[in-house]
């Protein structure tokens, strides 16, 4: 059974690891690999630790998506970064050992939910220019590219995609 749920702080060391074994299979060959090699576990971790024991900013969340009691990914919502009045989902990742699944989509729903209920009526999603299983997902889910800009990520400059929903 699939259960969404809000993520607590017992949750941070599963997410952190989630993420980035996540990370590691979708981004080898679209980075750097000594970018890639450099994700850390045990910082994503105390930083997860640190996030989800903090008080919430308005109109953000944090969910797990747990299967038979574990939890095997995450995402995150809120209001968007760049400014503007749409939401933003700043993270969603399933372990890869669960891609494929539809665990993902339901995670999504509950994401996009929570943006709606958050009086959102658009959102906005990046992703990591290649990373084709990423945007086949979104699309799936009814998501269209509309741009893209040039970011640093872990060290790296990349190009990242931007998705947008109406809600």
């Amino acid at each position: 059974m699939v259960t969404v749920r809000l993520a607590t702080a017992d949750d941070a060391d599963a997410i952190g690891r989630i993420q980035v074994e996540s990370w590691r299979a979708a981004y080898t060959g679209l980075m750097q690999q000594d970018v890639v090699d450099g994700f850390d576990v045990a910082s994503r971790q105390a930083e997860w630790r640190q996030w989800l024991s903090a008080a919430p900013r308005p109109r953000s969340a944090t969910f797990v998506v747990e299967e038979a009691g574990e939890v095997v990914g995450f995402a995150g919502v809120g209001p968007a970064l760049e400014g503007s009045d749409d939401g933003e989902l700043y993270t969603i990742y399933l372990h890869p050992s669960r891609w494929g699944t539809g665990i993902g989509r339901a995670l999504m729903r509950r994401a996009e939910e929570a943006l709606r209920a958050s009086g959102f009526q658009s959102a906005i999603l990046y992703v990591l220019e290649g990373n084709e299983r990423a945007e086949r997902f979104y699309r799936s889910a009814g998501w269209e590219q509309d741009g893209s800009k040039v970011d640093e990520f872990q060290g790296a400059t990349v190009t990242e995609l931007r998705y947008r929903k109406r809600l």
